[in-house]
């Protein structure tokens, strides 16, 4: 078994070069920072969407109470809630399937 700075011999005779491929190592810490920064905006997407649908919400419940007559309230601020919902559901999908 022979050894030197570069290489290592291997149970199979081989020799394998522990430099050999130090794009290897870019390319996967490269595949980190884009897994991190993936999983940063997610997480930035669900804050936003928390506090979007809280203000929204509130909003549209002012706007539906002045404008809408009250026997049809419930529908539109059922309606609403569910396109925020969809949005949201939407945006994380995607962004999860970017992790992936």
């Amino acid at each position: 078994m022979t050894t030197n700075d570069n290489s290592t011999t291997r149970t199979d005779g081989g020799t394998t070069n522990s430099n050999a491929n130090p794009s290897n190592d870019r390319d996967r810490s490269g595949r980190d920072v884009r897994t991190l920064l993936n999983y940063a905006a997610l997480a930035v997407l669900v804050l936003f969407a928390l506090v979007t649908a809280v203000q929204l919400y509130t909003a549209v419940g002012g706007a539906i109470d002045r404008w809408v007559a009250p026997d049809y309230r419930i529908l539109f601020r059922a309606a609403f809630n569910l396109v925020v919902l969809l949005l949201c559901v939407g945006g994380i999908s995607l962004q999860l399937r970017r992790l992936d």
